[in-house]
């Protein structure tokens, strides 16, 4: 399934778009754009699916998705049975990264905002107490014009900015510090990603970095928050989700075309970070 490149239109008199979604289901397709979504559930139950992740949503749901990433909220069935009743609604805000201008995320006071912004292309689920806090806020928008609109906006994206309340829907290889940092570890996720598919031994990984395999690990996880074998299983989970998206390839061939030179491990170890199976993961995306 391929998704579709939406355009979204912003109205003339302001610098983002909202509106409130209300029809019997959902009916945008699997779907990315330019802009920035925040999309926050009132009605209905279902899946959403942002990037390689599958996940349920109902009323309160409170999600970020970054630019460009595939993203669909699925009605669970009984919202397309003809004549139902039932309605699904949603809030659904829309902003380019630069809608203040080029420089406005460069100034120091926002740099919370910028990390936000960054965080959001992997896709952001809030937590349900932290949207809960949120959701007068969110509701009353629409209801402000003008400058009002913009300066609410602003602090809606600083709390979400702010909060730890949150866990991120895909999953990102690296965590970057600094510059010598991002030098050193640029060299090693470059070379993970040309190689993921090959058996990678760890001391050729901290050869690259110019260091000791135990003081690589330390390193490693001490800037990325995560240790290598980790991030190298997220590579290839991530590389088989896209794959098994696609439905050309069985399972098994998926697992070997990622890395997995192992079918046992390969379903082991999806399962331990998507939650589901391979084949259950293919059969409720191509549903």
């Amino acid at each position: 399934m391929k998704p579709q490149l939406l355009k979204i239109s912003t109205p003339s008199d302001y610098s983002f778009n909202i509106f409130d979604q209300e029809a019997s289901y959902f009916p945008t397709p699997w779907h990315y754009h330019p802009e920035v979504e925040i999309v926050f559930m009132q009605k209905s139950v279902g899946e959403k699916y942002i990037g390689s992740s599958i996940s349920d949503f109902e009323p309160g749901d409170l999600a970020m998705i970054g630019s460009y990433l595939p993203h669909y909220y699925k009605n669970s069935p009984e919202y397309y049975k003809e004549d139902s009743g039932l309605r699904a609604k949603s809030l659904v805000i829309h902003f380019n990264e630069d809608f203040l201008g080029t420089s406005f995320l460069e100034a120091p006071e926002n740099l919370h905002l910028k990390q936000l912004l960054d965080n959001c292309k992997r896709g952001v689920q809030f937590g349900k107490h932290f949207a809960e806090e949120l959701e007068d806020e969110l509701l009353g928008l629409s209801e402000k014009e003008n400058m009002d609109r913009l300066i609410a906006l602003l602090s809606i994206l600083n709390k979400m900015s702010r909060t730890k309340d949150f866990k991120f829907l895909t999953s990102d290889p690296i965590y970057l510090n600094n510059h010598v940092d991002s030098d050193r570890i640029k060299k090693v996720f470059e070379y993970v990603m040309q190689n993921f598919k090959q058996d990678i031994k760890l001391h050729e990984i901290a050869g690259l970095a110019s260091m000791s395999e135990s003081a690589f690990s330390r390193y490693f996880k001490k800037r990325t928050r995560k240790t290598f074998s980790t991030f190298l299983t997220e590579i290839r989970i991530e590389h088989a989700c896209k794959l098994l998206q696609k439905d050309k390839h069985s399972v098994s061939e998926v697992s070997f075309e990622s890395g997995f030179n192992n079918l046992s491990n390969f379903n082991r170890q999806f399962k331990s970070v998507k939650n589901t199976t391979p084949l259950n993961y293919r059969s409720r995306f191509l549903s």
